[in-house]
């Protein structure tokens, strides 16, 4: 029974809140459609090769966290200690991000079994915090800090299943298509099995390269060096070669606020994301801490998603709407799209062979959401190998060699279609992040840089941006968000930091490392070095002003490179009102001529008294007006009383004087009601309430 499992451990699964479970109470295996979301053991085997995208297992092993290079003479001549890390991730592998009619692939995808129906067997838990006293957490002063809870919830998306029939596959075994956007029971954009697994081997990259557990650490992680040990597992009285003292709180857990930080935007694929890294994470100490019956607590940070900034906005800033039009307006892109060849091969395809008149939104998506997770493409789109890659932005430049085919048509047949698409889609959703200095990122990611730098200025500033005594500086800061978050963060740090001809893929990672130079190095004049990596690749030495071939550089070259626009409400947000990317509205022209003549007339001698003129005598005429209408519409309904004038009125002119019984269908309610019900007055027959449903 519930009451049976110890309330630190109903806390942890809550925490965790996800669990893979079958929908049956067997322990055996039912057999699957492709439209379910299987387990590892069965994924990324239909296809030979997958792109870089679908983040596979082998993927995600190339994406540890390298140890700090000893082969430079940059970084062997100084000692320094990593003291804060600042970690960014993009949700794992999910469902699509919207249902038909919005989300366009093929023709038949939405009515295919194989791709239209998505069924998910990773749950979600959720507890509510108890009302009794003995559950509650409480500090020094008495203040209640939390509520352990007394039991779970498991959350499913399967309440339309009992509204929908069952269908045989050709196997034999059914599936339920419900009332879902997703026909099945997983929600739009919900994280997968896939994703699940990809963000513990992001919380196990993490633990690698932080953690240090003595003999556990093996010597190829990162953590074997001691300059890069975040956390000294073995070390019981946390001593440390820091100077500063002033990062995290060595008296409380690791996983507990000032040690970590956890932010996310209010999604579910990027709720438990964060959630399912930080059980990779700290899976040892959690477990731990439940065998101890202790209380554990790990808060989340988030916002409402519509004005949340973990990606560029325009509810709060219109400026950022207005720069992300002019990218998309200007010639730089007119002469790209005019002479890619991809854009003219992928659009001709998407029109001849899928039956598309334009490319949509979502083709990479599709794409994506389909190979990533087993299920089949069109014969047309099969061809993925890898060998065409990415290509640039401008494709004249590149010497194909004996892939020249591959972006042209050969004969009746596409050659790497599927690359192609996904080149061009990257590229053409990418150019407003890259264009005019990454104009329109700065401002759009203003508000997140301001966040993550607010982690990080108190530690390599602190002149400047004091601590606080009673909030210091996490030792580990972890932002969880959308591939949206992470591509217009790196396109802010420079141009050579990221080409945007590839997309960041399921449970990318962006870190930025945090050292302490103990001795004084000339390299490092403010005592402070940082690291950049992206997906296991170091980038440092791609920013501007620092050093070539150097993983380290001098704090103050991130601090100038990202605090011009680190801003939020500070923000210059207002829209220009001559801006190009408005079209004028005639009607505006209009009211600014009514506008100006009002104000010139009251400022005129007298003009007042010709406006309060104007006024009583619109009044007069409007009440002489409606006092006309009125006595004409009760003659005719004097005329409609008597039965002998009645039959003399045409139908025509019934219908089209007597509003209040045969008035349009409004939108909404109205246009649910099937014609013929209660559309007469005296009708005793009651809507039928299904009608209405």
């Amino acid at each position: 029974m519930i009451q049976s499992i110890p309330p630190a451990l109903l806390l942890i699964l809550c925490i965790l809140s996800m669990i893979d479970i079958s929908d049956g109470s067997s322990s055996t295996t039912s057999p699957t459609h492709e439209g379910e979301d299987k387990n590892a053991s069965s994924s990324y085997t239909k296809y030979q090769h997958y792109p870089p995208y679908c983040s596979t297992p082998q993927e995600m092993a190339k994406r540890a966290i390298p140890p700090l290079n000893h082969g430079t003479s940059n970084d062997a001549s100084h000692t320094s200690q990593l003291i804060h890390v600042t970690a960014i991730i993009r949700h794992g592998a999910r469902t699509p991000f919207m249902g038909p009619p919005a989300y366009q692939c093929w023709n038949d995808y939405w009515t295919n079994e194989n791709t239209g129906i998505w069924n998910c067997n990773l749950k979600t838990y959720i507890s509510p915090p108890a009302a009794s006293k003995d559950s509650m957490v409480v500090d020094g002063s008495g203040m209640v800090i939390e509520e352990m809870p007394d039991f779970l919830f498991e959350k499913r998306y399967d309440a339309l299943s009992i509204h929908s029939p069952l269908d045989e596959n050709d196997d034999g075994s059914v599936h339920r298509r419900t009332g879902n956007h997703l026909n099945g029971t997983c929600q739009v954009g919900q994280l997968l099995h896939r994703g699940y697994d990809q963000e513990i081997q992001n919380g196990l990259h993490l633990r690698q390269a932080y953690f240090y557990d003595g003999n556990k650490t093996a010597d190829e992680h990162a953590a074997s060096d001691s300059r890069m040990r975040l956390w000294d597992l073995t070390n019981k009285d946390n001593s440390s070669n820091s100077k500063n003292n002033n990062v995290g709180d060595l008296t409380k857990p690791i996983y507990q606020e000032p040690n970590l930080r956890y932010r996310a935007d209010d999604e579910q694929r990027t709720l438990m994301s964060g959630q399912i890294l930080l059980r990779g994470l700290f899976e040892q100490e959690l477990l731990a801490a439940e065998k101890n019956d202790e209380t554990v607590v790990i808060r989340l940070h988030t916002a409402d998603y519509d004005v949340d900034i973990l990606t560029p906005e325009s509810a709060t800033c219109p400026k950022t709407l207005e720069l992300y039009n002019e990218a998309y307006q200007s010639d730089e892109y007119k002469a790209w799209i005019e002479k890619s060849v991809e854009a003219k091969t992928v659009q001709a395809f998407v029109k001849n062979e899928l039956g598309l008149e334009e490319i949509p939104p979502s083709m990479l998506d599709c794409l994506m959401t389909t190979i990533c997770t087993d299920r089949s493409l069109p014969d047309s789109l099969n061809d993925y190998d890898g060998s065409l890659g990415t290509t640039p932005w401008d494709e004249g430049d590149r010497n194909m060699g004996s892939s020249i085919n591959a972006i042209t048509r050969v004969g009746k047949e596409y050659t790497n279609i599927f690359e192609q698409i996904t080149n061009f889609v990257v590229k053409n959703y990418t150019f407003s992040y890259k264009y005019n200095n990454a104009a329109f990122p700065k401002l759009g990611m203003g508000p997140l840089w301001k966040e993550i730098m607010t982690n990080i200025l108190p530690i390599v500033d602190p002149l400047n941006h004091p601590p606080s005594a009673s909030s210091p500086p996490p030792k580990l800061a972890l932002f969880s968000g959308h591939d949206t978050t992470l591509m217009p963060l790196l396109a802010t740090l420079g141009d050579e930091v990221w080409s945007g001809t590839e997309w960041a893929a399921y449970a990318s990672m962006v870190i930025i490392e945090i050292h302490e130079i103990l001795n004084q190095d000339p390299d490092f004049p403010s005592g402070y070095a940082f690291r950049l990596i992206y997906n296991g690749n170091v980038l440092t030495s791609k920013m501007d002003g620092c050093a070539e071939g150097s993983e380290l550089c001098d704090s103050q070259i991130l601090v100038k490179q990202v605090m011009p626009f680190a801003k939020y409400m500070e923000r210059d947000c207002a829209a220009s009102t001559q801006s190009s990317t408005v079209v004028p509205d005639p009607a505006d022209d209009l009211m600014t001529e009514m506008e100006m003549a009002t104000h010139n007339l009251l400022v005129a001698p007298g003009g007042v008294w010709v406006v309060v003129a104007l006024v009583i005598s619109s009044m007069a005429l409007g009440s002489l007006l409606m006092w006309c209408l009125m006595r004409y519409r009760m003659r005719k309904y004097d005329a409609y009383k008597s039965e002998n004038v009645l039959g003399d009125l045409s139908l025509r002119a019934f219908e089209a004087d007597d509003h209040y019984y045969h008035s349009e269908q409004r939108p909404g309610i109205d246009s649910a009601i099937p014609a013929g019900y209660g559309a007469t007055i005296g009708d005793e027959k009651k809507l039928d309430e299904d009608a209405l449903i």
